[in-house]
């Protein structure tokens, strides 16, 4: 009964984790495509000027995109070896990343 109760514990943590990567790759994808029309409608990079604010909603984007993935990732690897520490770790990051959207 233990074991069936920690596989299907794992296999729920990996689909939560592959969830939670697909939606980061999705938000870093999706910040690419806004800096690249932001870009288009600024001119350059460059040429931005100080008259321009800088896209901060955009960076905060693929930042928390960035995170999510690697949480994914360590989130993978609690799941395989099925660490306790490891999967406290990954479940109160999880937990802080999702209250801070």
């Amino acid at each position: 009964m233990g074991r069936m109760a920690r596989s299907f514990l794992q296999s729920l943590l990996k689909l939560v984790n592959s969830v939670i990567g697909l939606v980061g790759m999705g938000m870093i994808l999706y910040s690419f495509w806004m800096l690249r029309v932001w870009f288009r409608q600024v001119g350059t990079f460059w040429a931005a000027g100080p008259g321009s604010t800088p896209p901060w909603f955009i960076y905060t984007f693929l930042g928390l995109g960035v995170t999510f993935c690697l949480i994914t990732c360590s989130g993978h690897v609690a799941a395989e070896t099925a660490n306790g520490h490891c999967l406290s770790c990954v479940s109160f990051f999880q937990e802080v990343n999702l209250k801070s959207l």
